[in-house]
């Protein structure tokens, strides 16, 4: 690919970004990062966090002001650059990098971490300074206190402090349930008081004094939850959480114009199939997009996961065949804990799966700060499911769940939550109606019927179907064809067609001679087993509604597809009905019923 540039998929480094990387230039937030002296700003893991703190490192850093051209010349805050540019001395931390043990081993970690920070920086600023008086003491708030008595004894420039992932292993605390090291990482006593003074909470008040002073100019730090930076209590009271604010929202991740932007880009850089475009940016949207951090706010795309899948893009040259990265996965353990127990955790699951359900939010709960007895409290579940990225502002009084992505994740909970039997079993028989549907004759109808004998059937009980709604099958039947049949096809639950949102849509994958695939479900209780199974008409309604939805497919000028459409009616776990829904489809009354 000669001198081409890459995709930035785990490159962190600003330099190295901009060097070697095709990027989405966010660089213009920095000035409204500069109205609050100490932000701290939150996302859930793996959405770009860190390279915010790359390019803010190499923005300020008052040694890198030669090479300001070069890193920020061709962005937007290098155009118009503001007057704290290279101002102030850089030191850096990334605490995903301390391992958790015992509480003893956390400190001796952390400590190790904090002077290797510290001897990065000594070395980077050796021509302004000895620093050799921090580098001899043992504690970490220590090594802080000393770095500032030497820039303020020698007249040099502030400190700008940079801390990636705060609060890392403190949550690895938290989800693991051990409150008694969290609680002494963080300063509280056996009975909560905050006056204890630990290695952690002496560390954070070092900066605050340095900022109090002088010596440090600014702070920027992100995490994913404000748990740790409240129960730190007086340790960095000063934080500002500015993650909601309006003007910050697009700090990390892409808008749509972005991804299209950036899309574009990538297939003229490296001469990809133009016919490829409309199926990725379908992916993207679909996969990775769906974040709407406020109510008002607008909708942004996991940027890590969109570069994950942009490199497999470049890499391979055709539409990658795993479009589900499974690093994006939030630990189950986060589920139980916050649920309180498996029971729970299952209970919320089935509103999310099998009926669909939001959440309803109170703006007002969704505070700035809040430390771990709140977070942890019943009525505050869906706000932390927010914080960690799984569910999103669907309007201004619900959250729900963002994408396809998260839908599989939730789906692979439910089904570990479940504790379901013969899981092999039931993999290998969609695994083998999936390859024939792929690769030989074999049919959409085969595929749910394998599904369904092996998932629906032989694993959820009667009871549950009681409260169902399509929503269950549309997800679950979705999530399935996801991990096996995303390498031919791209699909969408409840497609927002201009005739309203259809079900599932199939739609194969460049190069697939298969016909797209329609489906809209109807449901009933076991109760109307008897009157429904084996009628030879469906649903009038069902039937009219997925004919809608596949003529208004049918007039998209960008559809090059012959749309096959099928209604199934579904009766609790005791059967269903399978009408394909054949014919001109100008006309809704042209179709033909076809009942298998």
């Amino acid at each position: 690919m000669g001198n081409k540039r890459k995709i930035p998929y785990g490159v962190i480094n600003w330099a190295t970004l901009v060097r070697e990387c095709l990027f989405v230039d966010n660089t213009a937030y920095i000035r409204n990062l500069e109205d609050v002296a100490t932000p701290v700003f939150l996302r859930p893991k793996r959405f770009g966090k860190s390279v915010v703190c790359s390019m803010l490192a190499h923005y300020y850093d008052v040694g890198l002001k030669d090479r300001f051209d070069e890193l920020f010349g061709k962005t937007d805050i290098g155009r118009n650059p503001t007057p704290l540019r290279n101002s102030f001395l850089v030191l850096q931390f990334d605490f995903s990098t301390v391992q958790v043990g015992t509480l003893a081993e956390i400190e001796r970690n952390f400590v190790e971490h904090v002077r290797g920070r510290v001897e990065r920086f000594a070395a980077q600023y050796a021509s302004l300074a000895d620093w050799s008086r921090a580098l001899e003491l043992n504690g970490p708030a220590a090594m802080i206190d000393k770095v500032r008595d030497i820039i303020k004894s020698a007249g040099l420039p502030p400190l700008y402090v940079v801390i990636d992932e705060y609060d890392n292993f403190t949550n690895e605390l938290v989800v693991s349930g051990r409150d008694l090291e969290y609680n002494a990482v963080c300063g509280h006593d056996a009975t909560g008081d905050f006056t204890r003074e630990s290695f952690f909470k002496a560390f954070f008040k070092s900066f605050k004094a340095g900022l109090a002073d002088g010596t440090v100019g600014r702070t920027y730090f992100t995490g994913v939850l404000p748990i740790t930076l409240d129960d730190l209590s007086s340790g960095f009271n000063v934080g500002t959480v500015v993650n909601l604010r309006s003007d910050l929202i697009g700090l990390v991740g892409f808008t749509k114009e972005q991804a299209g932007r950036y899309v574009d880009e990538i297939f003229s850089e490296h001469a990809l199939p133009a016919e490829l475009k409309p199926t990725v940016v379908g992916d993207l949207e679909r996969l990775y997009d769906g974040y709407h951090f406020t109510p008002d706010s607008e909708s942004l795309y996991n940027a890590t996961i969109c570069n994950w899948y942009l490199q497999q893009l470049v890499a391979e040259r055709r539409i990658p065949r795993i479009v589900i990265d499974s690093n994006v996965r939030t630990d189950i353990g986060w589920f139980r804990r916050l649920a309180q127990t498996s029971t729970r955790a299952l209970d919320k699951l089935r509103a999310y799966i099998e009926r669909g359900e939001g959440e309803g939010v109170n703006l007002s709960a969704l505070s700035a700060k809040f430390g771990r007895a709140k977070f942890f409290s019943e009525e505050f579940f869906p706000y932390a499911l927010y914080y960690l990225g799984l569910l999103t502002f669907e309007n201004r009084f619900r959250l729900n769940i963002p994408n396809l992505t998260i839908r599989n994740m939730f789906v692979d909970y439910y089904d570990e939550l479940s504790e379901f039997k013969n899981v092999d079993e039931a993999r290998r028989a969609f695994s083998l109606a999936a390859e024939s549907l792929a690769l030989a004759d074999g049919t959409w109808r085969n595929l749910f019927d394998a599904y369904w004998q092996h998932y629906v059937k032989a694993r959820i009980p009667a009871q549950a179907f009681d409260k169902m709604n399509e929503n269950f099958f549309r997800t679950t039947f979705t999530s399935r064809c996801l991990d096996y049949l995303a390498d031919f096809y791209s699909f969408e639950t409840e497609y927002n067609s201009s005739e309203g949102r259809c079900d599932f849509l199939a739609v194969p994958k460049v190069g697939s001679p298969k016909p797209a695939r329609l489906v809209e479900f109807k449901y009933f209780t076991n109760a109307a087993a008897e009157k429904v199974l084996g009628r030879d008409t469906p649903d009038a309604e069902t039937v009219e509604q997925a004919l809608a939805y596949r003529k208004a497919l049918a007039r998209r000028p960008d559809w090059n597809y012959t749309i096959d459409a099928t209604v199934v009616e579904v009766c609790g776990n005791t059967g269903y009905n399978w009408f394909d829904l054949l014919g001109d489809c100008s006309q809704m009354t042209n179709a033909t019923i076809v009942h298998k």
